[in-house]
């Protein structure tokens, strides 16, 4: 089963964006986790670059999608990508991105979300939530409903 992988958004729940490698640091960390797996990935990463880039490195294709008319950004391609297999059921896409979630609960392919695939990568590690609300988020959240209510 080949997998599609939303990289920013995915680098973001390891950690790895504080880095100034981290795209290197997230490919070196999907092929070894692949290495043995013998499935094909394409890892696709948002990029400043008018051109963009896209190269293989053993079974793992890396996209740095193009910043243009067409593109936006890398959940465009990612979209563009699943929309244009010929049979999407096959695939596994990982993302948290709710454009990209939807999209594939359309075609039928598998989500597995970033936060989850991450904790699969490195389960040692503290794994970042951004969905999460703080605490002081969420009684905010219930304060206001609660004046809401009365």
């Amino acid at each position: 089963m080949p997998y599609l992988i939303d990289a920013n958004n995915l680098a973001g729940k390891l950690n790895l964006l504080g880095s100034s490698d981290w795209d290197q640091e997230l490919i070196s960390i999907i092929k070894s986790y692949f290495l043995e797996r013998n499935q094909k990935v394409i890892l696709v990463f948002d990029s400043s670059d008018p051109l963009g880039d896209r190269y293989s490195d053993g079974n793992v294709t890396i996209i740095y999608t193009p910043k243009d008319a067409i593109y936006d950004n890398a959940d465009d391609k990612i979209i563009e990508l699943m929309q244009n297999e010929k049979r999407p059921e096959d695939w596994v896409v990982v993302s948290d991105d709710l454009q990209i979630t939807d999209e594939a609960a359309k075609l039928d392919i598998e989500v597995i979300l970033a936060r989850d695939f991450a904790r699969k990568l490195a389960p040692d590690i503290e794994i970042s939530d951004d969905d999460e609300l703080s605490e002081i988020e969420e009684n905010e959240i219930t304060n206001e409903l609660m004046e809401e209510w009365n």
